[in-house]
């Protein structure tokens, strides 16, 4: 068994090895992998993180994998090729990505195993505690673009926004509204069509072939098609669209752990 550690910025996972095809899910970096299978430079790849399998493409970054340090906690972070902002960024990183810092600081900045820098203000250590509340995390994701398939601050879809937002607070799902619906680990199972519910901030609601989080007792957050955007609505309008077919409640949500 191979397992490599993904160095390039960001990549896809398309369903089959082939320019063009649908993309079922992302990788960030720092995340490691599982090779399961590999065609004329296509690597079908496991994603530690999640689980989650599809083909990366030919010419995608990667290396043996090292244990990571940091973890990107801005929405997105640039990798400059020196310890100031004058020097004009070469990469940019997303919102949890991995690195390994090599010990070098300098002016607020600290250097990265690869030659680089990062401004030390958007990195946490990767033992940081998990966020106490998931929509201050999906929030910062407000306006980001919808991309089928996505996780990342450059381009996200429903479920990787509660995906992401989940796993911020320490609880890591799938990425697939459909498998989240059936996963016990999200939270307690409210209703099966959102009557009679009493919405809390944190409460994860399902739709047909989507999802989104509350921010409030009438507001929904959720990366949407409708607007081609991460936006907050009201969920009476959402239900216009779409019919609710569940409701979730996080566990620290139910115990109050999750700030309102």
């Amino acid at each position: 068994m191979t397992i490599r550690q993904l160095t390039a910025p960001h990549a896809v996972l398309l369903e089959e090895p082939q320019q063009g095809l649908p993309q079922t899910s992302e990788m960030i970096r720092g995340e490691r992998f599982r090779i399961l299978e590999e065609r004329d430079g296509w690597l079908r790849a496991e994603n530690a993180f999640d689980g989650h399998a599809g083909w990366l493409p030919p010419g995608t970054a990667h290396r043996e994998p090292a244990a990571p340090t940091h973890r990107v906690r801005a929405l997105r972070a640039d990798l400059h090729p020196g310890p100031t902002h004058k020097a004009p960024p070469v990469a940019t990183l997303s919102f949890g990505s991995l690195v390994t810092l090599d010990g070098r600081a300098e002016n607020g900045w600290v250097g990265t195993d690869d030659g680089l820098w990062l401004f030390a203000g958007w990195l946490e250590p990767v033992d940081a505690p998990a966020a106490a509340d998931h929509i201050a995390t999906a929030l910062r994701f407000l306006e980001t673009p919808y991309v089928w398939g996505g996780r990342s601050s450059f381009g996200i879809d429903c479920s990787g926004l509660v995906l992401t937002a989940m796993a911020g607070a320490g609880i890591v799902s799938h990425h697939s509204s459909g498998m989240q619906r059936k996963d016990e680990r999200l939270g307690a199972w409210m209703s099966d069509d959102g009557r009679d519910v009493a919405y809390r901030r944190g409460d994860i609601v399902f739709f047909p072939g989507h999802v989104g989080l509350m921010v409030d007792g009438a507001t929904l957050l959720h990366a949407t098609v409708f607007t081609m955007s991460v936006v907050v609505e009201p969920l009476a309008e959402v239900v216009k669209r779409a019919e609710i077919n569940g409701v979730r409640r996080p566990h620290h949500v139910i115990d109050g752990s999750a700030r309102t």
